[in-house]
């Protein structure tokens, strides 16, 4: 009988983990198969709700617990980060000698993922790869993982067609879809006063929006101004239109202390209320119910079509990636915000477009592809470990 695949998967913060869910739950759910986990980062953090308790109650063996959070909003703060997480994740593939390092996206867990797999000779996996992000230090960040990458597994046809034109071989690449989607599928429905009860705010279905709102790298000089326009737009539009706004605290990058201070100013408000974290099936269905995303999330370009949800993205932040249909742009400038938010909440002609789109992204079914190709690799193959000449 083979030995089981020993399979490690590194995760920083709750909006990769979230991605990453569905798939080490169908790795963990087979017999064939070990599962550890590496947690890292804004996981490990109180001011960003400490979230390992989470990963702790959805059952994972947690392999190790690296502390790469350096708490600055300095530039420097990324950086010094992914030198802890090279130095903590040698010594843990070490220890444990698994088969696969997987990981989802662009941060800074990825990079130092990808250096140890290949500095090791352990198969890293990443999903998410080919998918551009525009003004951003991960777009670069995410085209090196890329390329140090063993096994790729795309969220779109068209993600996965980009890798193939940065020289990636094909038998290395497979379209997998968003495993984000899967969550939502299997997600079962709570009703309205579910949800309210649970905020301690009350809402009412179809009568909210749901808002995100992170830093962008290139412009983090001005996230506190950016965030402050935003909420002004939005207080006013819910003000105007007798709707609530539910907010999610921003991820950890540099500039998310100033949009921090913004919301902090902002407390207080009838219409608008933030949360650091939300349950799983909360948040789910929180956006099953709501009107329209704003902010500049990528759950607006990734996951909101599956939801067949208007999104009104703020800024640059997302600007590159392949949009269903269901995005709308807007400049930071408070009349442009509140236009697009009154036609993604009230355009009756503009929403049934919106319902009848189909998901670039998959259908929901992704991490069982993931786990079958997986298990389908012969390991002692050196092609999978030896990557194609550039030039």
């Amino acid at each position: 009988m083979e030995a089981k695949r020993k399979v490690l998967a590194i995760t920083g913060i709750r909006s990769e983990y979230d991605i990453l869910y569905p798939v080490i739950k169908v790795l963990s759910d087979d017999e064939r198969l070990e599962l550890k986990l590496v947690v890292s980062g804004a996981h490990l953090s109180d001011w960003h709700g400490y979230t390992i308790k989470k990963i702790e109650d959805d059952g994972f063996e947690i392999a190790d617990r690296i502390d790469s959070l350096f708490s600055t909003n300095r530039k420097s703060q990324r950086a010094k980060g992914i030198g802890a997480l090279l130095a903590g994740l040698s010594q843990t593939v070490e220890r444990e000698q698994p088969d696969f390092l997987i990981y989802v996206g662009d941060r800074e867990e990825g990079i130092a993922a990808a250096l140890v797999g290949n500095y090791m000779d352990i198969l890293f996996v990443h999903i998410g790869g080919g998918d551009p992000v525009y003004g951003n230090a991960d777009d670069p960040i995410r085209f090196a993982i890329s390329k140090l990458a063993h096994i790729h597994f795309a969220f779109t046809k068209q993600y996965a067609d980009n890798l193939l034109s940065i020289g990636e071989e094909e038998f290395r690449v497979f379209f997998a879809g968003n495993p984000a989607l899967d969550n939502i599928r299997n997600t079962h429905c709570l009703h309205i006063e579910d949800i309210s009860n649970y905020l301690h705010f009350d809402i009412n279905e179809n009568k909210y929006i749901v808002l995100i709102k992170h830093p962008l790298s290139s412009e983090k000089e001005d996230a506190y101004i950016q965030m402050k326009t935003t909420l002004v737009a939005v207080e006013e539009f819910c003000k105007e239109t007798s709707i609530k706004a539910v907010g999610i605290y921003p991820n950890t990058d540099p500039g998310s202390f100033d949009i921090l201070n913004a919301i902090k100013e902002s407390e207080g408000s009838e219409y608008v209320k933030f949360y650091k974290n939300l349950p799983r099936e909360i948040f789910i269905n929180l956006l099953r119910k709501s009107l329209a995303l704003v902010g500049n999330s990528s759950m607006g370009v990734l996951e909101a079509p599956f939801y067949k949800l208007p999104v009104v993205n703020i800024g640059n932040r997302q600007k590159g990636r392949l949009n269903a249909g269901n995005v709308e742009f807007v400049e930071y400038n408070n009349e442009k915000i509140k236009e697009a938010l009154s036609k993604a909440c009230f355009d009756a002609r503009y929403r049934g477009r919106v319902r009848g789109l189909e998901s670039p992204y998959g259908d929901g079914g992704a991490s069982g592809k993931i786990k079958d190709i997986l298990l389908s690799i012969n390991r002692s193959d050196k092609k999978w470990y030896v990557k194609k000449r550039l030039c």
